[in-house]
């Protein structure tokens, strides 16, 4: 089973930040802190709290109170630049051109509704923030208006400041040759995974005993008792308990089946590819679900691990004896995206390689197939499709992507310079201390 990501989808959580955002804007200027001062306009507090709050929703990670620290004073600067940025582009009398800002408004908003996957869950999200679209598009339409007019500026006063000219390339390339042309040794590999799979027996075996502990729920027992007894799951020692969760955070199979739950029923034999589960509803929302479970997984025993064993020994055996190695990943791959490719692993420099792996590829020639070898993931029959000696790439060879990194490099130096020149043309006051209690 998934485990328990964020309470809610990145787009819910935009929405719930930016109503949030807007409701007691006006309010809050006159109760909360002032975080910067850029210019005659602020930056409130409770504005960089929302970008942090949205900062880790949409990367799915909880931070330590001294990331989190760190993440606000950047996006705390950033906010500032984008101040300095605006007050640059009203000093010039910069300005959009008519419709763009309701078009980047809309595009942002048709983003919002396909993360949601239809207008109907798009609508619906709205409502349970109490929202409408209208009112989405006036909370977007300051933060849309600052970015545009800021990246106006960045166009006309950075980029053309940050081209780079093939000449400055070539020099580049001569002088840091060893830096940005080196190319490793490096492996073409291709391969065949065999992966333990469990047995129909065992199936069998497993959904006998799930039906005999349901028979025992039928008959009284309690489901916590049964969970501490027979669950396989980590939270048989709470009595299968998982907690709350959200709609989307756990596998779908087993969602559908909580969430068709009423309060103290429990489902049937449900199956994931974990195994096989029966539920328990203990209080149910609207979007959220308080469940127990009892887990018995599906593992891959010693026969079948031996079984996988064999059956990779004789793929390997017909790729040595000149077997189409493509047909027979295509064949008997678990990999499946591998499988597709012919069984294409990709290149591989040394340093990217596991010693176990590296051993063995080291010590085939090109075309040779090696002997099987036990992994994580089961068991693999490798070929070495072809073999590259470290080199210095050629000019040719490195010179789009040095330039492209020529003229980000020079961009951001150029963007730099902006920002501290227009530092010094605009009062600029930072407040703020420290990062909200996680």
């Amino acid at each position: 089973m998934s485990r328990q990501g964020a309470r809610l989808t990145a787009a819910l959580l935009v929405l719930a930040a930016l109503a949030a955002a807007g409701a007691a804007r006006a309010e809050r200027q006159l109760v909360e802190g002032v975080a910067a001062v850029v210019g005659d306009q602020i930056i409130l507090e409770s504005e960089v709290d929302e970008e942090l709050y949205l900062y880790q929703a949409r990367s799915g990670v909880r931070l330590e109170p001294e990331e989190a620290q760190q993440a606000r004073d950047r996006i705390l600067q950033e906010m500032v630049d984008e101040m300095l940025l605006v007050a640059k582009a009203r000093r010039d009398s910069i300005a959009l051109e008519p419709g763009e800002l309701d078009a980047e408004i809309g595009r942002r908003i048709d983003d919002l509704r396909a993360r949601q996957g239809s207008d109907e869950a798009f609508q619906a999200a709205l409502a349970r923030e109490g929202l409408t679209e209208a009112d989405l598009r006036r909370i977007y339409r300051d933060d849309v208006e600052r970015r545009l007019l800021g990246q106006k500026v960045v166009d006309r006063d950075v980029r053309p400041r940050a081209d780079v000219t093939w000449a400055e390339v070539g020099a580049y390339y001569e002088e840091h040759t060893a830096e940005v042309a080196a190319v490793p040794e490096r492996y073409e590999v291709g391969g065949v995974l065999i992966r333990p799979t469990v047995s129909e027996g065992a199936k069998r075996a497993a959904h006998a005993r799930i039906e005999e502990i349901r028979g025992r729920l039928a008959q009284g027992e309690l489901f916590e008792n049964l969970a501490r007894e027979y669950s396989d799951d980590p939270s048989a020692a709470e009595g299968g308990d998982l907690g709350t969760f959200e709609r989307g955070t756990m596998v779908p199979e087993f969602e559908d089946a909580a969430f068709a739950l009423n309060e103290g029923e429990t489902s049937g034999i449900v199956t994931t590819r974990f195994g096989f589960h029966l539920i328990q509803a203990v209080e149910k929302g609207e979007d959220s679900m308080h469940a127990r479970h009892i887990l018995l997984r599906l593992a891959p025993g010693p026969e079948d691990d031996a079984r996988a064993a064999a059956l990779a020994e004789s793929v390997r055996q017909r790729a040595a004896a000149g077997e189409d190695f493509a047909a027979l990943a295509s064949r008997y791959s678990a990999d499946t995206r591998s499988a597709q490719q012919g069984g294409v692993l990709g290149w591989f420099a040394r340093e990217e390689l596991v010693p176990e792996f590296l051993s063995a590829i080291e010590a085939l020639a090109p075309g040779e197939v090696g002997a099987v070898l036990p992994g994580d993931g089961g068991y693999y029959v490798l070929k070495v499709l072809a073999h590259e000696d470290a080199r210095t790439a050629s000019l040719d060879e490195v010179r789009s992507r040095l330039r492209d990194f020529l003229v980000e490099r020079r961009t951001e130096e150029e963007y730099q310079r902006l920002i501290d020149r227009l530092s010094g043309e605009i009062y600029v006051d930072v407040r703020s201390q420290a990062a909200p209690a996680p």
